[in-house]
């Protein structure tokens, strides 16, 4: 299995346009048009480890994910990566110097933005084709059903 896969590997790599390569303005992309060999392509790995139905059921899972300090914007960030295509993103805190340690996409430029609307802004970057909803408010029980209207698959707080 390992020789097969280091073999797969080279081979998609020796037959296969570097994304460099390829006519593809990465500056205008919006999720309607993010070709789909290039999500198949970026999502390789996770779809060889988790098995394609599986992977469509990570891909079409939503997630809401509360509270975006040192735990939730590194998760956020992780469930992105992994696939999951919808989510909304919690918190009425703005990113600080001392939080730029812990946080696991805001830079010195975000300090004094909101936690939410930098981590979607960095997350669509990243993963053009992923929705993100971000909501600037604290979570509590007087604001619950309207933040999870949309019933959540999981949501992480």
């Amino acid at each position: 299995l390992v020789s097969g896969g280091i073999l797969h590997c080279f081979w998609r790599r020796a037959t296969k346009k570097s994304i460099k390569d390829r006519s593809y303005d990465r500056k205008s992309t919006d999720s309607d048009h993010f070709p789909i060999e290039f999500e198949e392509e970026f999502f390789s790995r996770n779809i060889q480890f988790f098995g394609s139905k599986n992977f469509e059921k990570i891909k079409n899972s939503y997630v809401v994910v509360i509270g975006l300090g040192g735990v939730g914007s590194h998760a956020a960030h992780m469930l992105a990566r992994s696939g999951i295509k919808k989510m909304k993103l919690i918190d009425f805190d703005q990113v600080t110097l001392s939080s730029l340690n812990r946080n696991a996409v805001a830079d010195w430029n975000d300090v004094g933005s909101s936690k939410a609307i930098v981590l979607k802004k960095k997350l669509e970057k990243i993963i053009p084709n992923i929705r993100v909803d971000a909501c600037v408010e604290v979570f509590r029980e007087e604001n619950a059903e309207k933040l999870l209207h949309e019933r959540p698959d999981f949501v992480l707080d």
